[in-house]
Order: C-alpha cells, then structure tokens, then sequence
C-alpha cells in the first residue's frame, strides 16, 4: 500500500491515464497534453500539501511504534495527499469515459477505497498520527475542490466549437 502514495509512481502513471481517457478524444498530441494537465494540477497540490508538511514541522510517532519506514515531518500525511488526489484525478479523467450510474458510483467509491486504503496503511504501519491522515484528506478535498471549481469556471467561459461559424 505505501506505494500507492507514492509521487514518483502515482504522477507518471497519471499522465498516461489522462493521454489515455482524456475527454474529447483527439490527436495524440491533445491527449498527452490533457494527461500533463491533470498530472500537473494534481503535482502542484502534492507539492504544496508537502510545503504545509515542512512548515508545520510535526513529530511523528515514536519510532518504536513504526512497522514501516518513513521520513520528515507527520502533518499532513504526505502519502495520504497524493494517494487521495491521485485517486479522485484519475476517478475524474476515467468518469467521462463511463456511464452515468452504478459505473461511476462504482468508480468513485473505488477511488474512495484507494484513498482510505492508503491513509489507513500509514496510521497501521505507525508512521502518522490518525489526525496526519485526516489532514491529507481534508487537505486533498480542498485542493480538489478549487482545482474543479477553476476548471469547471474555465470550461463555462470557454466558447462552445459547435457554435461557431465556418
């Protein structure tokens, strides 16, 4: 499971996923630079979650208790933060390729479980404090929410192609 916070791991693969199901379909090229926006986005919320974790410079638990390895400071649950945003990143890009329903309950719930799955692992390995976790997950759910509301506020204004005249 601790792999599943990884950003090594989890960014790469999220370009990929967001070449690979990008909405609108395209050229190779449009797809790719979909999957880098995504990759991005979801980039600088783990960045910024891990600049709150330095400044916040929180104690992790005592390292008698850890069944697993870590390092820096506890809070927010760096593994937490990326593994949540990366979940719902790609629990997003995958929605428009899914129909509407028990399909996307199904894939959202999925990326729920994704995202308890890995934070839970950190508290159980004894590496965070129950409260590091819910940290990465309220600070998750925050970046996630902006960073909709901003594209969704962009797509609005954007003009619709089909009206346009030729």
């Amino acid at each position: 499971m601790t792999w599943g916070g990884v950003t090594q791991i989890v960014l790469p693969v999220l370009i990929l996923l967001g070449a690979v199901a990008s909405e609108g379909g395209g050229t190779l090229t449009r797809r790719f630079k979909s999957g880098v926006l995504i990759s991005l986005v979801a980039s600088v919320g783990a960045y910024l979650g891990l600049q709150i974790n330095h400044l916040e410079g929180r104690v992790r638990p005592p390292l008698s208790d850890w069944v697993g390895t870590a390092g820096g400071p506890s809070f927010p649950s760096g593994h937490t933060t990326v593994a949540s945003i990366f979940a719902a990143s790609c629990a997003w890009v995958l929605a428009t390729r899914v129909h509407v329903g028990w399909p996307r309950i199904a894939l959202w719930s999925g990326a729920v479980l994704y995202a308890l799955g890995i934070g839970l692992s950190r508290i159980w390995l004894g590496v965070h404090w129950p409260t590091d976790v819910i940290g990465g997950w309220l600070y998750a759910l925050t970046w996630l929410s902006a960073s909709a509301a901003v594209v969704l506020t962009i797509r609005k204004r954007r003009p619709d192609p089909a009206s346009r005249k030729t």
